[in-house]
């Protein structure tokens, strides 16, 4: 078999899923003396199957190797950058594909791919120029799909409504039946209040794909908005029944549920605490995040709260933050009712120790403790201390010790900006980094 013939049946292995045969394969077809032609796949081929494989140590050297050897080559260089990218080295894969760049910036997919690592590094303006030039190099050939739902999560994220809608509409210009998009827009046209059109996208949507879970979702929400209540929670049934495991899809429909007028406590109450289950079982494979998280906690203390089921409510914030999920507005709630409000408050930035002999349950297994900044609301610094202490002891086990380190005066400026405001602790200003031994 020639090697171009190997090269086919290892894409071909790889497309399947089977990339343990195809590494086996690529290691077989290895010979130090291949012309360039060959030898650039090949090295692609075996980088991808062993980052298909998760040996992601393997293909970074094999990565490194190649890229030393052919500093020029494009795709050896993007392939860097994607397993620079896996393995969470974002800088890195940054450089690797800035350098793709020079050696061909015409290629949509370079443009994209640094894109997506810069918006992690939270360099959102690059990111976006990124996306859009993307876009700009598939414009012969049709918009591309990753840049176009990149730009547009992007801009809706940051409340450009109206961009966001442009860009998907320029999109459905040239696939005019992409169910992705089309629910996307939907939600872009629902935030902007455009109901109607919204509907009308959602629909479109599920006459393609009947069990769209997304479409449903949102096509719910929109209805509620509208005031069309039965028919949302109609709606929400169905992106149930197409997405069974959708913590968000449970959380809402849970609460809808509860706000009746004679609501059916246990079918509520089940759905409620399902989606919270259901979310950290999640978090804890990876497969969503901590804002993800944030807005599922929320919803189901909101619906609890509102029902005056006070002290379920509470348990769920405690729960929330001890992941450091908590949002503004449960603390916010929280502390209005325990604290009350007050025209006269000073914003102070708070960060404290807590250590254990045995790691709660919460904790990562092996960690002693942790250290976590808080923005607190407070009349003075012994307040503020006061306040901090009962979080944190709140949330913690008994046996965890919790200690003050520093207190300062300052905090995010928009907080000193509203008055009445209820004091407490309004914020996780940094997340927990915890340490063993």
């Amino acid at each position: 078999m020639t090697l171009r013939a190997q090269l086919d049946a290892v894409a071909t292995l790889l497309d399947e899923g089977a990339a343990s045969s195809a590494v086996r394969m690529l290691r077989n077809s290895w010979e130090p003396e291949l012309p360039v032609n060959q030898l650039v796949p090949l090295y692609c081929m075996w980088i991808r199957g062993l980052c298909d494989t998760d040996e992601l140590d393997q293909a970074k050297t094999l990565a490194k190797r190649a890229a030393d050897q052919f500093p020029r080559e494009t795709d050896i260089l993007i392939a860097l950058g994607n397993v620079y990218d896996l393995r969470g080295e974002l800088e890195s894969a940054s450089d690797a594909f800035k350098r793709a760049l020079e050696t061909d910036d015409s290629l949509a997919l370079i443009h994209y791919n640094l894109g997506a690592v810069l918006e992690r590094l939270g360099e959102e303006d690059e990111a976006e120029r990124c996306y859009r030039e993307a876009i700009h190099c598939e414009s012969e050939g049709g918009s591309m799909f990753e840049a176009s739902a990149a730009l547009g999560a992007l801009l809706r994220r940051t409340g450009r409504l109206e961009e966001a809608a442009s860009v998907y509409e320029g999109y459905l210009e040239e696939d005019p039946i992409n169910v992705d998009i089309l629910v996307e827009h939907g939600i872009c046209l629902s935030d902007l209040d455009e109901f109607e059109d919204a509907v009308e996208r959602f629909e479109l949507a599920l006459s393609l794909d009947a069990d769209h879970g997304g479409a449903w979702y949102n096509l719910a929400i929109t209805l509620y908005r509208m005031g069309q209540h039965d028919d949302a929670i109609q709606a929400m049934h169905r992106a149930r029944r197409a997405d069974p495991e959708s913590p968000l899809t449970l959380a809402v429909l849970g609460s809808w549920l509860l706000s009746q007028e004679d609501p059916d406590l246990d079918e509520a109450l089940r759905l409620l605490y399902g989606a919270l289950d259901v979310v950290v079982h999640l978090a804890a494979l990876d497969f969503v995040g901590g804002g993800y998280a944030s807005l599922v906690f929320e919803e189901v203390f909101e619906a609890l709260w509102q029902r005056g089921r006070h002290a379920e409510a509470r348990e769920v914030a405690r729960r929330a933050a001890q992941r450091d999920w908590i949002t503004a507005h449960m603390l916010n709630t929280l502390n209005e009712a325990d604290h009350g409000r007050s025209e006269s408050v000073t914003t102070y930035t708070v960060m404290a120790r807590a250590e254990a002999g045995d790691a709660p349950d919460h904790w990562p297994q092996d960690a002693s403790g942790y250290i976590t900044g808080l923005t607190v609301l407070a009349a003075d610094e012994d307040e503020a201390r006061r306040y901090s202490l009962e979080y944190l002891r709140n949330i913690e086990a008994p046996g965890v010790q919790v200690r003050i380190e520093t207190i300062r005066p300052g905090g995010p400026d928009e907080l000193g900006e509203m008055t009445p405001r209820a004091r407490g602790v309004v914020s996780v200003r940094s997340g927990r980094d915890y340490y063993r031994g």
